[in-house]
């Protein structure tokens, strides 16, 4: 039944209000969290139950329970609905945009596919450190000898962040007539496009570096031969020296040209250990990886090839999570939506990446100094 929860004349002071704290505004840092999630996690329930909302079985609050304690019927309600509620939950409209908008944008091929983690500031100019080991293998001593002590270089670096933002105007015609179950996939797809962005911008990070000068940009090395272009050999070479400098090599972006060239080498298309093969190498430190996630973008050119530690190349930082508003055209008749966040990213290991380049050879573009083995 609608009211048992009490979210009609609270969900402002109880929902909304801690909510837009936990995720921060400009200039102070926050976390991303849907509104579901607080809801059933953060959100102040009774002095029983001080964290996440029940609904009236004793279960985590969904968001079915919550358009029943509005009078809503899930199935038949839609957005103009929701805008029309009274004026305590008239701040629910851009969160119902927000919740359909974020499950788009965590669709796959997100730009969390290539970053180690998120990290949240308070700035939008962002100093980050960087730092070089030189010559810092242990070495064997006598007693009482003195330890020698390994050279590095080290610095900061400025990573500037920016704002992505897009508005959506929909006329009550369309607000009036299309439910929300319906009207929420065109919304997802609105967030994909969103997402879309970022992973471009995030790669072209890892292909360029995050300064100006090029001085971060991704290292390339040649193949055996720029005849056969990309080949498994190369890969393996690639592998062999990751593996020497402690980065998992194991993830993968290329053109969509060349992802279809890689895609059909026997080695990466067959399966593998049939044939009657007498010995089966099985190397401690795993160099050749079980499975490789394969990404695509136009970030990098024909017969390109980049090899990443996700772990260890790159991380995103937030300056404010994704945000939707909403506002009331009267004299249009028309409801707008705008969705924006502002971030940037910042490289963290130069050795976490390496371009592989079919057209150049590798007898002239080698390793840089910087990918020295450690052993």
């Amino acid at each position: 039944m609608s009211g048992e929860l009490g979210l009609q004349n609270s969900f402002r002071e109880r929902v909304w209000k801690p909510l837009q704290r936990y995720r921060g505004s400009d200039g102070e840092a926050g976390r991303e969290i849907s509104l579901v999630e607080f809801m059933q996690t953060r959100a102040i329930n009774d002095e029983s139950k001080p964290v996440g909302l029940l609904n009236t079985a004793g279960q985590p609050i969904s968001m079915n329970d919550l358009w029943c304690d509005l009078g809503l019927d899930p199935a038949r309600i839609t957005l103009e609905n929701v805008l029309t509620l009274s004026e305590d939950v008239k701040y629910l409209a851009p969160e119902i945009v927000r919740e359909f908008v974020l499950k788009g944008f965590n669709s796959n091929g997100a730009y969390t596919d290539i970053v180690a983690g998120t990290e949240s500031v308070d700035q939008m100019v962002v100093t980050a450190p960087w730092v070089q080991m030189n010559d810092s293998d242990p070495e064997a001593i006598g007693e009482t000898e003195r330890i020698p002590e390994a050279d590095y270089e080290w610095g900061y670096k400025t990573v500037r962040l920016s704002k992505k933002a897009k508005a959506i105007h929909a006329s009550d015609e369309l607000l009036l007539s299309v439910k929300l179950p319906l009207l929420s996939y065109f919304l997802q797809r609105f967030g994909v496009q969103l997402s879309a962005q970022l992973y471009n911008e995030g790669v072209m990070t890892l292909v360029n570096g995050d300064q100006a000068d090029a001085s971060d940009a991704c290292a390339v090395i040649g193949v055996a031969s720029t005849s056969d272009k990309l080949t498994y050999k190369d890969f393996l070479r690639a592998w062999i020296r990751g593996r020497r400098i402690a980065m998992g090599w194991t993830n993968l972006i290329s053109n969509e040209a060349t992802a279809y060239k890689l895609m059909q080498l026997a080695e990466f298309s067959n399966q593998q250990g049939l044939g009657g093969v007498k010995v089966t190498l099985q190397p401690k430190n795993q160099i050749v990886p079980a499975s490789m996630p394969q990404l695509v973008s136009e970030g990098l050119s024909d017969d390109q090839a980049m090899l990443f530690d996700k772990g260890q190349a790159m991380v995103y930082l937030s300056f404010r999570a994704l945000m939707v508003e909403s506002e009331r055209i009267i004299m249009r008749q028309i409801n707008g939506s705008a969705a924006s966040l502002i971030g940037g990213f910042t490289t963290l290991f130069r050795e976490a990446r390496v371009i592989l380049d079919g057209d150049l050879a590798f007898s002239g573009n080698d390793f840089p100094s910087y990918m020295v083995p450690l052993s």
